[in-house]
């Protein structure tokens, strides 16, 4: 008896890679039949399921599985060799039964799993002839693996593909990523199927040596193509969501940079929270915990500890986070928290966000509160990838007590039922954690929550205070050696420190920077100073304000007044340069040609810091609540642009009649504004009567003028406009060329942007200029480089942080467009101009329909011609079996069809001869009315070809799979 060859080492680990993964996919329930399935049980599994479809009028043609079925009987065979002793062998069909079970309750994507695997039998057939002539070589069991690894890695996509939570949801817009992949593997088994066909012919054996290497660097380049196709197309549907929904992604950046910079300065002083039990447990992937509240007053360090802790859990956690905070209005606002958890949730999954693109975009939805609310839950429901476990996404949110009450309560109820999800596998469980100031009565009802109130965790915070003063004395360490102060006097003001602010980091801080700034001659000075500085955070703003005020002239005030409340009461943070040009102009002197120095700024350098992003804001935001009780001449154009419209639609949707007075100069400022923009217009009306663009405006009625030249500038910077200036007013479809009478809206306010841009651009251009240094010259370029080049669009970030050229710019706004770009793989039509004319490309070039072909001469001679009236509308091509529509007739020349009509897997048998009923008797009972006289010359019938992969089967090309009528 001939010995077994030597199986190769690399041929072995191949295949069990591919087992370990698909197994690793595989949930125990799924896979605990798998070892005992052999090829018949698929067999009858097929023809079981083909009668469960019968019952539901969902036929499907299960009989171009037939080719698979034998092509695999064959390759067993052959690899049997490499899988002896292991379990590795009925992997390769035993998931099929499973995949096509949970498939066929959705029957479109049943149809193109069946194609996927019906195509897998063209690369198998050769195995029939071959067997086991090579199985020696080495490198032919290398290549009968990768047959094995591409299979099982069809099975384990195609798995992971339809146990996917929500995966019917998903089917229509994650089918073109999953296609592409799918697509890879069978164009991988057709090239091996090519190299084995290439070495069995011993004359081509260098041939084959080459084209072996040839396929080895193809399939790493193919497998990067798709990776890189799938990123692309993911890259362009984010940016279309981000266009959207109209967030500004670039405000929560700035503020996690800030904070975390804060956090820099406090290092090894928040690692008390991370190892508190709650946490640890709100933390753990366990549903313990679902929700934490991080309760405590002003300055003491919530946001720090948020930071610190979203930095911590990002390394290893699915981690969704938002900071709400004075400095940016829109923040602080309901919509845009969930806009901002949306986006940072669909940055974790392309399949998530090829389903907002489907059902938000390319059905032209507005992003409404309800739909937003929705979304954030549908993803939750889609979000998990693995049947075997549940998922968990951490949501972290601070500083809700700067929201509305309103919306706090609202977006605590949704909280509520983020965190009721059961923890089951396939499922994902949300874990939430809140910091705010207490009281709360929205936080009061947060469901299933642990409460950590800082005021409880006085010993732990005062420890990190000590850590953090230590630091700062440090950096003091030369002022302080001059002093002649030891390490005994050092530790007794640390002491004193830590003791006065009593768990409040701000006031450690404001005092480190007290110390800091002032001059002292020993140390009896320094600790007396700690000791007179007042307790209450209030009262050392107080203090600072009064030391700031007190040896000010009423003028001098005023002015100071003027800084505060323009970074108070900012839509956004304002760098230096805005900040200068908003206070140059507050005076009301239009006609000025100086900027105000930048020693002003400096007074009120104790309350107020320049941060990472060249931003100026107040050291905290109990400054403003404090307050509010107590040459880049026209560098504000870029701000003023972006919010004129909002500041004043705000004031006119107020009514606050404590405001009255001062809202009286500023609607005469407003209205005169208006008067002189009408008369720079070359065609002036009498008022606006166009579509009001937001209601806000009903509330300018008494001010026509004024109504209508903000709702003209509301237009000009819409996304509609934008979309007219880039595509040049072409229409690319009749869709659009129904909208092409639109004309281009301007505004005078805009056309004043773009002649100030002209002007930056020129600067900017210019290496020197008559009046400038070199140093203010490179100064200009340092702050206004990137406001030359701003986006139109309002909303968008990139509205105020501009390009540094055209056409950066040009590339950015083209993203805004409402493209519609067909996903599915390998299409290679250009991006359409609306949803309908995809739709039609997509009916026209992508939907599945049964392939009409007639059959054969030979087949058709032995049929009588006639025709037949539509009287069954449930028979249609690809939707009868051949077994249920003629099963009284055999199938001519069918080896998988015995002389009853039923499949046989068997194949023919020799000897066997096929009657030739009369086809008119077997049809004649699944249509109803036909007249008894009917005369068979007056009809015509058209047997078509099911949509069979392979027209040239072993068998033939008479496989009747449906029919129409005619």
């Amino acid at each position: 008896m001939p010995l077994r060859p030597a199986v190769s080492a690399l041929a072995r680990s191949t295949i069990k890679t591919a087992y370990d993964e698909l197994d690793r996919t595989i949930n125990l329930a799924d896979k605990k039949d798998f070892a005992n399935t052999t090829l018949e049980h698929v067999r009858n599994a097929a023809l079981s399921m083909e009668s469960q479809l019968a019952t539901r009028e969902s036929l499907q043609n299960m009989r171009r599985l037939m080719p698979l079925f034998q092509g695999l009987e064959h390759y067993s065979k052959v690899v049997d060799i490499l899988c002896n002793g292991t379990p590795y062998l009925p992997w390769i069909w035993a998931p099929i039964t499973l995949i096509l079970r949970i498939a066929s309750e959705f029957v479109e994507a049943f149809e193109h799993i069946i194609r996927g695997y019906a195509s897998i039998a063209e690369s198998l057939k050769r195995f029939k002839i071959l067997h086991d002539v090579f199985i020696n070589t080495p490198d032919f069991q290398q290549t009968l693996a990768v047959f094995y690894a591409d299979i099982l890695n069809f099975h384990k996509h195609a798995y992971k593909f339809v146990r996917r939570s929500g995966w019917r949801l998903m089917f229509t817009t994650s089918w073109g990523r999953f296609q592409r992949r799918f697509g890879n593997i069978l164009e991988d088994l057709k090239q091996h199927g090519a190299l084995i066909d290439l070495e069995a012919n011993a004359r081509n054996i260098s041939q084959a040596k080459t084209m072996r290497d040839d396929i080895r660097k193809w399939r790493e380049e193919s497998e990067t193509q798709v990776r890189r196709e799938d990123v692309e197309q993911n890259a362009k549907q984010y940016e279309s969501i981000v266009s959207w929904l109209k967030v500004n992604e670039a405000d929560q950046i700035a503020v996690m940079d800030s904070i975390s910079s804060e956090a820099a300065d406090c290092q090894c002083t928040g690692g008390w929270l991370l190892k508190d039990k709650r946490v640890r447990s709100w933390a753990s992937n366990h549903p313990d915990t679902p929700a934490l509240w991080l309760k405590g007053s002003a300055g003491t360090g919530k946001s720090v500890l948020t930071a610190q802790l979203i930095s911590f859990m990002k390394i290893t956690k699915l981690v969704a986070f938002h900071f709400c905070t004075y400095l940016y209005t829109s923040s602080t606002m309901y919509e845009q928290i969930l806009k901002s958890l949306l986006l940072q949730i669909l940055r974790k999954d392309g399949d998530l966000v090829a389903l907002i693109y489907q059902i938000c975009i390319l059905e032209k939805k507005s992003p409404t509160i309800t739909l937003l609310e929705q979304l954030v839950q549908k993803l939750l429901t889609s979000m998990s990838s693995d049947p075997n476990q549940e998922e968990y996404l951490w949501i972290i949110i601070d500083g809700l007590d700067e929201c509305d009450p309103d919306k706090q309560i609202r977006l605590i109820r949704l909280i509520n039922q983020l965190t009721s999800r059961p923890a089951v596998p396939g499922n994902t469980v949300c874990k939430v954690l809140v910091s705010g100031r207490a009281p709360s009565s929205a936080l009061e009802k947060l469901k299933r929550r642990q409460t950590i109130s800082l005021s409880e965790e006085k010993r732990s915070l005062n420890e990190s205070i000590r850590q953090y003063v230590d630091q700062k004395l440090i950096t003091m360490h030369n002022k302080l050696r001059q002093l002649d102060l030891g390490p005994s006097e050092i530790g007794e003001i640390r002491d004193v420190i830590v003791a006065k602010a009593d768990g409040m980091f701000l006031y450690a801080r404001l005092v480190m920077d007290y110390l800091a700034s002032n001059i002292f001659y020993n140390g009896r000075e320094i600790m007396d100073s700690v000791k007179q500085l007042p307790q209450k955070l209030t009262d050392f703003y107080q203090r600072i304000l009064t030391q700031i005020l007190i040896q000010l002239d009423s003028r001098s005030v005023d002015r100071i007044r003027c800084v505060l409340g323009w970074i108070a009461f900012a839509k956004r943070p304002l760098c230096k340069p805005e900040l200068l040009s908003a206070i140059t102009f507050s005076a009301g002197d239009h006609g000025v040609s100086r900027l105000v120095p930048q020693f002003l700024l400096e007074t009120c350098g104790t309350l107020i810091e320049e941060r990472k992003d060249a931003t100026l804001a107040f050291i905290h935001n109990s400054v403003k609540e404090v307050i509010r009780v107590a040459k880049g001449l026209h560098g504000f154009h870029i701000y003023a642009t972006e919010f004129w419209t909002e500041y004043l639609l705000s004031w006119a949707a107020s009514n606050h009649p404590t405001t009255e007075g001062a809202s009286l100069s500023l609607i005469d400022i407003a209205c005169e504004l208006a008067e002189r923009l009408e008369r720079t217009m070359s065609s002036p009306s009498e008022g606006y009567t166009g579509k009001l663009m937001d209601k806000r405006l009903e509330s300018l009625q008494q001010y026509r003028m004024l109504q209508k030249h903000v709702s003209r500038a509301l237009q000009t910077r819409s996304l509609g406009n934008l979309e007219l200036r880039v595509l040049g007013n072409r229409p690319v479809d009749k869709e659009l060329q129904q909208n092409s009478n639109r004309l281009l809206a301007t505004d005078g306010i805009s056309n004043m942007l773009m002649s100030y841009q002209e002007v930056v651009k020129l600067i900017l251009s210019s290496s020197y200029l008559i009046g400038l240094s070199t140093e203010e010259l490179e100064l200009f370029r340092v702050h206004f480089g990137a406001t030359a080049y701003t986006c139109q669009l309002t909303s968008c970030s990139r509205a105020t942080i501009g390009f540094e050229t055209e056409k950066l710019l040009k590339e950015h706004e083209s993203s805004h467009i409402r493209w519609f770009k067909c996903s599915t793989s390998g299409c290679q039509f250009p991006p359409f101009g609306s949803a309908r004319a995809l739709k039609s490309h997509m009916n026209k070039y992508h939907t599945i329909t049964a392939t009409p072909k007639r059959i054969r001469k030979s087949t058709a001679a032995l049929v009588d011609t006639w025709t037949l009236p539509d009287r069954n509308p449930h028979i249609s091509p690809n939707t009868i079996s051949l077994r249920q529509a003629f099963s009284p007739i055999p199938i001519l020349d069918d080896p998988f069809q015995d002389n009853s009509g039923n499949m046989n897997f068997e194949g023919p048998k020799q000897g066997s001869v096929s009657p030739q009923p009369s086809m008119l008797d077997s049809v004649y009972p699944y249509v109803s009315g036909i007249p008894p006289n009917i005369s068979r010359t007056d009809y015509d019938l058209t047997l078509w070809m099911s949509d069979v992969e392979g027209d040239s089967t072993p068998w033939g090309e008479n496989v009747l799979d449906g029919f129409d009528w005619q």
